[in-house]
């Protein structure tokens, strides 16, 4: 005997008549939350933030980027794209490229970063070298930090190592070099990382 048998005819039907409506809507609530969830997971692997380069008085430690839609193949031929697309001079900046492998690059970026001193800012150039290893859905990219110069092309007579202290704290007339510096490295990898992926900025796209 069911629970309804209870109840009144009339009641029955009217108690019925709601167990649909309440499966019902059971059912369309859990379309709707099966929905929501599937917006979420889609736009946090969308805004999924990489890795980011770090600058102590060792140097920098490499970062490994997943990208798990990709062969180490496709990676590196985008990484070859992005080459092209990035640099003034591509074939000269390119050093090294083992086919789907590695590739090796010396740049230099201007305005690397900057620290001030009493109340001035000075802005340093930089030379660099990143290489960047492939395999799949994943790359290895390294930032490695070179030769300093002022404007005019002169060698700064230091480098990064000055920004720290023996223990390894960043020296108080640094604190904006450090910074900086990362921003200048981060820039460049996310540079890399929104290309090999497809990803675009609206400035990129809206052309």
């Amino acid at each position: 005997m069911d629970n309804c048998s209870y109840f009144p005819k009339r009641i029955r039907s009217s108690f019925i008549f709601y167990n649909r409506k309440t499966t019902k809507n059971q059912k369309q609530m859990k379309i709707i939350l099966t929905i929501t969830l599937s917006i979420l997971i889609s736009n946090l692997s969308i805004g999924q933030e990489i890795p980011e380069l770090k600058l102590t008085q060792n140097g920098v430690e490499p970062i490994v980027v997943q990208v798990d839609s990709l062969t180490a193949s496709e990676t590196y031929k985008n990484a070859l794209n992005w080459v092209q697309e990035t640099y003034k001079n591509p074939n000269k900046v390119l050093k090294a490229n083992i086919t789907d492998k590695k590739i090796r690059i010396d740049g230099f970026a201007t305005d690397a970063w900057w620290y001030k001193s009493l109340g001035i800012r000075n802005s340093y150039n930089m030379e660099y070298t990143i290489e960047i290893s492939f395999k799949d859905g994943r790359y290895r990219f390294e930032y490695i930090i070179g030769q300093f110069y002022i404007d005019g092309g002169q060698k700064v007579l230091y480098d990064y190592r000055t920004f720290f202290k023996k223990n390894g704290d960043v020296r108080k007339s640094y604190k904006d070099a450090v910074p900086s510096l990362e921003l200048t490295m981060n820039s460049l990898s996310k540079s890399f990382y929104n290309y090999v992926t497809g990803k675009t900025t609206e400035k990129d796209s809206d052309w």
